[in-house]
């Protein structure tokens, strides 16, 4: 196999393996009547209570507007709340509602028993070669992204 196949080969296995990691989620969410970026807000929401919209965007891999579409969505549903904290009154804060938090707790429960099963599967050596090995990808790809700004 020349070096160009295997890294084909290689960065295929990553889209493989994230597209089955997406249907799951999707599967599992839509049981619960939310979407997959609907969970990861409110992971995220979850673990930052009273984060701003800007920084929840950058979390999400998203931009201010389409972020602000997800938040109105889940601040109707009951799922999230906004506050304007009195000393900026341009930003929001971000925290689950009683009902969000209701909800998170269901479905956060829900995909780690699945995830721990599918790992469960793999040998605790292979995890944390997989782990070393992702790192250690992120790292490099992240050095060249900042040898490459001017």
């Amino acid at each position: 196999m020349h070096e160009t196949e295997g890294i084909q080969t290689l960065f295929q296995s990553f889209r493989e393996v994230n597209q089955a990691f997406h249907q799951s989620m999707t599967a599992t969410t839509q049981r619960l009547g939310i979407t997959s970026i609907q969970y990861f807000v409110m992971k995220i929401v979850s673990e930052n209570p009273g984060i701003g919209l800007n920084e929840l965007a950058e979390k999400i891999y998203s931009v201010t507007s389409t972020a602000s579409g997800i938040v109105e969505r889940m601040v109707r549903a009951g799922w999230l709340s906004r506050e304007r904290p009195p000393t900026n009154r341009r930003s929001i804060r971000l925290t689950l509602t009683p009902k969000g938090e209701e909800l998170w707790s269901k479905v956060s429960k829900l995909r780690h028993s699945q995830l721990t099963a599918a790992f469960s599967q793999i040998s605790p050596e292979d995890v944390l070669h997989l782990q070393r090995i992702h790192k250690q990808i992120v790292n490099i790809i992240q050095r060249q992204r900042e040898e490459e700004k001017p």
